[in-house]
C-alpha cells in the first residue's frame, strides 16, 4: 500500500510538470516565447482597406507644386488629409490603414503627422523592418495587405491575379497622383499585413503559396 501511494505521488508531480511545460510553451512571454493562434483565430475583416483606397482614387488626388497633394470632388478642392508634403506613399497606404482601426505601424521609428494630424509612416525600409520584427511581413498577398517592390515603393493591394502572376495595387505617390497599378510578381519584394500574421498562417518564400517572384 505504501508504494502505491508513492507510485501515485510521482504520477501527480509528473503531470503537474507536464501541464506547467505546455503553458509555458503555449502562453506568450516578454522573453518572445512560441505565439500560437487562438483555436478559433479569424483574421480581422481589412475590406475597408481596399474600400477607402478606391474611394481616394477616384477623387482625382494629383499633386501640385511638388508632393502640395490636393484633391478634388464635386468642383472644389482641398488638401488631402494624408499629405505630408514629402514623398507620401507610406503615408498614403498607413493613413488608409489608420482610418480602418489598424494602427500597428505605428510602432516603426519614422512617423510623421499628416496634414489632417494622424500619425503616419513615411520610410518604406522603415516600415518593412518593422512587418519583420513584429511578425506582419507576408510573402502571400491579400487585398488590404500592403505590396513592397522596387528599391522604394509601396501600396495596397486590390486584388491578386495568381494565374497571371501579378497582383493590382491602389497606390500614393505613383506617377504623382493616387494611381491604380498592375505589378508583376516577379518584381514584389514582400507584402505586409496590417494584422500579426501568427506562425501557423504563415506562407514562406519558398512556399507554392507565395506570391513573389
Amino acid at each position: 500500500m505504501p508504494e502505491t501511494r508513492s507510485n501515485k505521488r510521482k504520477l501527480l508531480t509528473f503531470t503537474t510538470l507536464l501541464g506547467t511545460l505546455l503553458l509555458a510553451f503555449l502562453m506568450p512571454s516578454s522573453a518572445g516565447a512560441l505565439t500560437l493562434p487562438p483555436p478559433a483565430f479569424k483574421p480581422p475583416d481589412i475590406s475597408g482597406v481596399v474600400e477607402l483606397a478606391e474611394a481616394e482614387l477616384s477623387k482625382r488626388v494629383s499633386e501640385n507644386r511638388s508632393n502640395n497633394v490636393p484633391r478634388y470632388r464635386n468642383g472644389r478642392g482641398r488638401i488631402a488629409p494624408f499629405s505630408i508634403g514629402d514623398q507620401w506613399c507610406a503615408a498614403f497606404a498607413t493613413w488608409v490603414w489608420q482610418r480602418n482601426g489598424f494602427d500597428a505601424y505605428l510602432g516603426a521609428k519614422y512617423l510623421r503627422r499628416s496634414h489632417d494630424g494622424t500619425s503616419v509612416a513615411v520610410q518604406v525600409k522603415d516600415l518593412a523592418q518593422w512587418a519583420r520584427r513584429k511578425g506582419h511581413f507576408s510573402f502571400a498577398a491579400m487585398p488590404g495587405f500592403l505590396v513592397l517592390y522596387g528599391p522604394h515603393h509601396i501600396g495596397i493591394v486590390s486584388g491578386v491575379d495568381r494565374k497571371g502572376r501579378a497582383v493590382v495595387s491602389i497606390e500614393g505617390n505613383k506617377s504623382d497622383k493616387v494611381s491604380a497599378v498592375t505589378i508583376e510578381m516577379k518584381d514584389v519584394t514582400g507584402y505586409i499585413s496590417p494584422f500579426r500574421i501568427f506562425p501557423a498562417m504563415a506562407v514562406s518564400r519558398s512556399s507554392p503559396r507565395a506570391d513573389i517572384g
